[in-house]
């Protein structure tokens, strides 16, 4: 029994030993120098990695990456696509101690494309809020930094979402928001804009509807109820959530000019193709074939 200990223990102080050391980083390319750490990888990694990602759509602008890899990717580039976002990513690897530190992989970029920093996060409130975050550098057409705060609020679950990131609009969105009537929201994204390095380092931003502004829409969150409702705060448009036909009404409510614009991250409701809105009472779609609620 004590030999077979000496030896385990004799394999792990010899595994220890013979782990490979590899610089870590992630986060914008002209602070890898200063901000990476030497860390011994863990695993069936046989190789140090240095990476460029470069986002393109809902986010934007360039991040190094540096690690430890297996080397399936090693001096590839790669493209990926989910939802709104294209992601480009080029890994260089070595395989000595701490080989990565001034290991870069030329991304083809001309330097004088990239511009200032942003904060870089997509997830739940409690994973994206404040300023401990991957920072992206921005390319020229994205001189300013966004957050937005989103809030689902359909089928009676209540869905909250941050999205950090350089932006290159021309303008800042507002509010895009949208109630079927069910919920005083049933869908916002509270877009906010600045200019500043990593000034995107707020918390979620709650939307408050705020009071009525007089405008009233045929609302509907169901094929067989068509009902009233009075229209809150910005929300300021009828719309009408349409599928496969204009008679195909999916939803109805009320609206922010933002929304009717669509000017916001996506989201799925199923039947849903195109969006119609109208800024008098009432212009929206009743489909007369449905009686309204009582």
């Amino acid at each position: 029994m004590k030999l077979a200990l000496q030896c385990a223990l004799c394999c792990i102080l010899l595994s220890l030993a013979n782990s490979l050391q590899c610089y870590h980083f992630k986060g914008a390319p002209d602070q890898a120098l200063q901000k990476q750490e030497a860390k011994n990888c863990e695993g069936n990694n046989p190789f140090c990695s240095s990476s460029v990602v470069i986002y393109n759509g809902l986010l934007r602008g360039k991040v190094v990456v540096k690690g430890c890899s297996q080397g399936d990717s090693c001096n590839k580039t790669q493209t990926t696509s989910m939802k709104a976002i294209e992601t480009n990513q080029t890994m260089l690897c070595c395989g000595t101690d701490l080989c990565n530190r001034d290991m870069l992989p030329d991304d083809n970029e001309e330097s004088a494309k990239w511009g200032g920093e942003c904060l870089a996060c997509n997830g739940p409130p409690l994973a994206c809020g404040g300023d401990d975050l991957p920072s992206l550098q921005c390319d020229s057409s994205g001189d300013s930094c966004i957050q937005v705060s989103i809030t689902t609020a359909l089928n009676q679950e209540v869905h909250q979402n941050i999205i950090k990131s350089c932006s290159n609009a021309s303008t800042c969105p507002g509010l895009a928001a949208f109630s079927n009537g069910d919920d005083a929201v049933s869908y916002a994204a509270n877009h906010q804009c600045c200019n500043g390095t990593h000034c995107n380092a707020g918390y979620f931003t709650e939307t408050d509807p705020g009071a009525e502004n007089g405008l009233e829409c045929h609302c509907r969150a169901s094929s067989n109820r068509v009902d009233r409702m009075k229209c809150r705060g910005e929300m300021t448009r009828c719309v009408d959530l349409i599928g496969s036909s204009p008679l195909d009404i999916v939803m109805s409510g009320c609206a922010t000019e933002a929304f009717c614009q669509g000017l916001y991250p996506k989201f799925s409701i199923p039947g849903w193709l195109n969006t119609t809105c109208c800024s008098t009472s009432l212009c929206n779609h009743g489909n007369d074939t449905i009686p309204y609620a009582s």
